[in-house]
């Protein structure tokens, strides 16, 4: 398998994918494709052949069939749903449904998946408020969907697999630490045991402790993702590196990726601010580990590191102008 970086970009209304060179991190353009709208946030179909696109400008989602040869994605079907801003989308294990999260006009939605990977009808609304930014589901069919500032709490259900349905969990909503942080971003360490979600207007990142029964989260620790002389931001995104060692937050404004040691309980210890193009929104890490990429949206430019693999710290390697309004970036095993 070789791995690849797509980027989604909004302005230009395309999806771009990168071969990644394994030995150096250096990226080539392969393939440009049209996103039939104002691409946003990606996710594969589990079979890795089809792709699905939140249409971040409108209310549209959009599937395309992915040739592992040429790089480019064909479009097999776009929705409108009538819901503005789709921010975020997952699917379940089994490929048979789509669950999207809205930012715009607040909620979740429900698609059912046809054989083809086609998205078919609408099986469900629910209404969590607005601003919904991220979902998740977790290996045990629980979801997560945190919401920023204001309605500023995340949201828990199970998932049925077998109808696709959603139900709330007890609680219903899990608010975050004092005050009015803006969950907005929500990951796993590989134990699958604790939860990290990073909070837009709070600049920090809360640890949980997740309850694999339940399906809930506890929180344990709140960090801010700024350095001590540096007071304003907006956080957006968090991932932790295969290895479960460390994690990392990218903060706009101060334009920064910080990364963190994770101790056995999960409890993160920051050890360093690292400079990123203007805006940093989505980054990835490589499966090996070894590379992370982060676009900066108000620059159109994304930047490679080498991460090092005894302290986690990030070495800037080269930047990409990848074009306008780059919203996501994902790295890919391929065939």
């Amino acid at each position: 398998m070789t791995a690849a970086v797509l980027v989604s970009l909004t302005g230009d209304e395309q999806i771009k994918l990168y071969d990644l060179d394994p030995q150096s991190g250096a990226l080539t353009l392969r393939a440009t494709s049209p996103a039939h709208g104002p691409s946003g946030a990606l996710v594969f179909h589990p079979n890795n052949q089809i792709l699905y696109d939140a249409h971040v400008g409108s209310s549209t989602l959009a599937a395309f069939r992915f040739d592992a040869a040429s790089g480019a994605f064909s479009l097999i079907n776009k929705v409108d749903t009538g819901i503005t801003i789709p921010a975020h989308q997952t699917t379940d294990a089994a490929g048979r449904f789509l669950l999207t999260a809205y930012y715009g006009g607040g909620g979740i939605t429900v698609h059912r998946l046809e054989e083809d990977g086609a998205i078919g009808e609408q099986l469900q609304y629910v209404d969590t408020g607005e601003k919904a930014h991220a979902i998740l589901r977790t290996d045990e069919n629980f979801v997560f969907v945190p919401h920023v500032c204001p309605n500023n709490r995340t949201a828990q259900f199970s998932f049925d697999p077998d109808t696709g349905q959603l139900a709330a969990n007890e609680p219903d909503f899990l608010p975050p630490p004092t005050g009015e942080p803006g969950p907005r971003h929500i990951c796993f360490r590989p134990a699958n045991d604790i939860a990290y979600i990073v909070n837009e207007q709070g600049n920090t990142v809360t640890v949980h402790r997740y309850d694999k029964e339940r399906g809930t989260l506890e929180i344990i620790q709140d960090i801010t993702t700024l350095p001590a002389d540096h007071a304003d931001g907006a956080t957006a995104h968090v991932e932790v590196h295969p290895n479960g060692k460390w994690c990392y937050a990218s903060n706009r404004g101060h334009d920064s990726v910080v990364g963190y040691d994770i101790a056995e309980d999960g409890i993160l210890t920051p050890f360093g601010h690292y400079p990123i193009p203007a805006s940093p929104r989505s980054f990835n890490i490589d499966p090996s580990g070894t590379f992370l990429y982060g676009a900066g949206e108000a620059a159109g430019v994304m930047r490679s590191y080498r991460i090092d693999q005894n302290s986690g710290a990030l070495e800037p390697l080269e930047d990409y102008e990848v074009g306008q309004q780059p919203f996501w970036v994902m790295v890919k095993e391929i065939g």
